[in-house]
């Protein structure tokens, strides 16, 4: 069954609301089970207040978080690799290569059900990139702290 036109408009304004309001909230919280917030957190709570939750000014804010946790995550990748050794290196490329499918798939997936929403939906897709960027970093954090 598809949504009233009016029904999607008001999702839409939904989550944009949850997507603002839950912003702020993540930087406070801890990161990947550390005691203080993220300094990429913190930044994109700072920059999703000062958007006063004007959509252009969110995906910007969340643009600018998942160009940091990118280079984040390629910068925890590269300390894992060396910390790995050559008899582990190839098993963490497998590893990072079927993840990265799998997130370009997952955006593909992610992008085809709020397809539908509107402006909303670049928040919705970006941020569920966001997330699994973010998650991604923990993963390999933890990896490298095991080793």
């Amino acid at each position: 069954m598809k949504a009233k036109p009016h029904h999607r408009i008001a999702l839409a304004l939904l989550s944009c609301l949850a997507l603002s309001l839950s912003l702020p909230a993540q930087a406070e919280g801890h990161f990947c089970g550390r005691s203080t917030p993220h300094p990429i957190d913190q930044a994109l709570a700072a920059a999703s207040q000062r958007s006063g939750g004007v959509t252009v000014d969110l995906a910007d804010a969340q643009s600018a978080a998942f160009a940091a946790w990118d280079k984040e995550l390629n910068r925890v990748y590269a300390s894992l690799q060396k910390a790995a050794g050559t008899e582990r290196r190839d098993a963490l490329r497998s590893a990072q290569r079927a993840w990265l499918a799998y997130d370009k798939a997952q955006d593909l997936w992610v992008a085809a059900l709020h397809a539908d929403e509107g402006t909303s939906a670049a928040l919705n897709v970006g941020g569920a990139a966001l997330q699994r960027r973010r998650a991604r970093v923990c993963d390999l954090m933890n990896d490298l702290e095991g080793l």
